[in-house]
């Protein structure tokens, strides 16, 4: 049970199957470092829409003993998001055996009534971290194209970001003219070494929307290794 100090509710989730260590499993992978992928991609959906997550829910389909470091895991990223970790919640299944990995994440989070987060007239367009994908990419902890999920919070709550979004399977070209079409702009993409019609996969790099004469002070944000790329432009011109 959470108070809910908004009126209105954000939720997002994400689900991974058949990707882990178990012996059914078609992609072996850390259950750990599945665990960080299942919860990063509806953590940052939240956090870019402009609510404040509050509750992680996490369905795991094996016992709880062999689910813990999952579960474990799910909590540093609650905390890394703004989560208390104690609003991580979840269950296991440990009325029969299972061979495969199932995971189910969910995200409630709230933000106060009033315009959603939109997209200025005369914006630059940044991808922060790089487009990488399994299986075309490693997709591995600790790399550099992954921006962090303390990042995005940061840059969320900077104030200097005016809308943002996390690039998925579409790539980043297509979620750039989605951010620039809620604003009722248009996107115009400069020459670029992003690849704009990769996957994201899970989330691994962020589309952001600011004044240009912000992007020094936004860059201070995320680590100095994170990729980072004015990438175009936002106009009301058609």
């Amino acid at each position: 049970m959470a108070d809910v100090p908004a009126s209105r509710l954000v939720i997002a989730c994400d689900a991974i199957g058949g990707i882990g260590p178990r012996p059914d499993d078609s992609y072996p992978a850390d259950p750990v470092w599945c665990a960080h992928l299942g919860a990063r991609v509806p953590l940052l959906e939240v956090l870019c829409a402009g609510a404040r997550p509050l509750i992680l829910v996490n369905t795991l389909c094996q016992d709880e003993e062999s689910a813990r470091p999952m579960i474990e895991e799910f909590r540093r990223c609650a905390i890394a998001a703004g989560i208390d970790p104690s609003a991580v919640t979840g269950s296991t299944e440990d009325n029969v055996a299972t061979t495969q990995t199932g995971i189910g994440v969910t995200i409630i989070g709230v933000m106060a009534e009033g315009e959603l987060p939109k997209a200025h007239d005369g914006d630059v367009l940044v991808c922060i971290g790089a487009p990488i994908s399994a299986p075309d990419d490693d997709v591995s902890p600790g790399r550099r194209e992954i921006v962090a999920v303390g990042e995005v919070r940061e840059l969320v709550a900077s104030g200097k970001v005016h809308d943002c979004v996390p690039v998925g399977s579409h790539g980043v070209a297509w979620e750039a003219e989605q951010l620039a079409s809620t604003a009722g702009l248009r996107a115009t993409f400069l020459d670029t070494e992003v690849d704009l019609a990769h996957s994201g996969g899970p989330s691994t790099c962020l589309v952001v929307a600011c004044d240009e004469g912000d992007v020094e002070k936004l860059r201070g944000v995320v680590a100095p290794e994170r990729p980072w790329e004015i990438i175009g432009r936002l106009t009301s011109g058609s």
